[in-house]
């Protein structure tokens, strides 16, 4: 039987915000093909019966920025109009409460879940020290806290205080979050922060325009915003944020990180001996994006011990010109870009998935809930062995989370 460690999922962000969802995974709610943000892929009917064994859950604290002006003006508009009690609270917020609130969320929903289990179904397991996942039963499922968007610590200095205030504040919360059992932070996300440098994460979608299909920007409803700082800049707090995560034992994700500030981390990793993670991300190879990976940079993950969580979502797998007039179905290009990664580095070791179940992405019409991943489990049989298919899914992420989450560095 196939077993995951999925690098990238978000249940507390369907259960923080939408109100019918709090604290349980057991909602009848919509998890169909289409992409729909108000559905819930990781409800238990869906989990139960998916290979899913660890779940690295990915708190996102909606940023205001995005909320204010990545929403476009009609959207806006509308959500001012028809939901103000949601849409208002957005705009205010402050991220730290919210990133708690979500936390005890999450640890709730498996409480909450496990209470109506029937004999011999599976149950929820908050995991908070790496040491436990030696210790799951056969019928657990490991649900580990993560964060995405480092701007969840804050935004940054308030009124009448000082950088090196907030610096101070930044660090005492990281040192909560790591006893309280934070595995991986993704230091970039949608909109400016104090810690990283991001891309523009906005989609790209196929465009048919003088009889030529040229690729468009998804941007109808919303965009997100990309850096216009550089790691380095003394303003901010990039380095001294990366150091400290890679010293106390917090796993750092690439994912929604410029390209220059990818860079900066890999040296960061080999200098204090730490793998590193890219969560949920396409190849350069076959979607020329800043957001995907270039070969040089498969290549030093791979040299750092790290993982790539190849993401289920063909916007970032394929080319949109190449998607024009497709069926949007996804588990081959999944498993082709595993073959290629394979074949670049030699082996299967920097190989993982991470799904981005439940966040904001458009998810494949052949694999859009957690129930469907054997799919790609049959797809993957023709081209890995059983031995290597288990490190893809499950033994390459398990030894990345020992290797990165706790302990003192080894410079």
């Amino acid at each position: 039987m196939s077993r995951l460690l999925d690098l990238h999922v978000h249940p507390s962000l369907k259960m923080y915000y939408l109100p019918y969802l709090r604290k349980s995974f057991r909602a009848l709610v919509y998890s169909g093909s289409f992409w729909n943000p108000l559905s819930f892929r990781t409800r238990w009917g869906n989990l139960k019966k998916s290979p899913e064994k660890v779940m690295l859950c990915a708190h996102y604290v909606i940023e205001p920025g995005f909320v204010g002006k990545g929403i476009k003006a009609p959207f806006r508009a509308i959500s001012w109009t028809f939901a103000p009690w949601f849409y208002g609270p957005l705009l205010t917020a402050d991220p730290w409460e919210t990133l708690l609130k979500m936390m005890d969320t999450l640890e709730q929903s498996a409480i909450n879940t496990n209470k109506r289990a029937r004999s011999g179904e599976k149950r929820l397991k908050m995991v908070t020290r790496v040491e436990d996942l030696d210790t799951l039963a056969e019928d657990e499922i490991a649900m580990v806290h993560a964060i995405e968007g480092s701007h969840a610590l804050g935004y940054g200095p308030g009124k009448d205080e000082s950088v090196e205030y907030f610096w101070e504040r930044t660090k005492s919360r990281l040192d909560y979050l790591k006893e309280r059992g934070v595995s991986m932070i993704t230091p970039g996300h949608f909109w400016d922060n104090m810690f990283c440098p991001q891309t523009d994460g906005t989609e790209y979608i196929p465009h048919k325009k003088g009889g030529r299909i040229v690729p468009r920007r998804d941007d109808t409803v919303f965009q997100m915003k990309r850096a216009s700082w550089t790691w380095g800049d003394p303003s901010k707090l990039a380095e001294p944020f990366a150091r400290k995560l890679l010293d106390m034992g917090i796993l750092i994700d690439l994912a929604h990180c410029q390209e220059h500030a990818r860079h900066a981390i890999y040296d960061l990793c080999e200098e204090y001996n730490r793998p590193v993670v890219a969560s949920h991300v396409g190849l350069k190879h076959f979607f020329d994006h800043e957001y995907n990976l270039s070969d040089d940079e498969i290549r030093r993950i791979h040299k750092l011990g790290g993982i790539v969580g190849l993401i289920l979502s063909r916007r970032w797998l394929v080319d949109p010109v190449k998607r024009y007039g497709s069926d949007g179905k996804g588990i081959k290009d999944i498993v082709e870009n595993m073959v290629y990664i394979r074949n670049l580095v030699g082996d299967v070791s920097c190989i993982g998935i991470g799904t981005d179940f439940d966040g904001l992405t458009d998810p494949f019409k052949d694999c859009f809930t957690p129930d469907q991943i054997d799919g790609i489990v049959e797809e993957m049989k023709k081209f890995f062995s059983d031995d290597e298919i288990d490190r893809i899914l499950y033994r390459n992420g398990i030894r990345v989370l020992k290797q990165g989450w706790g302990g003192k560095a080894k410079k």
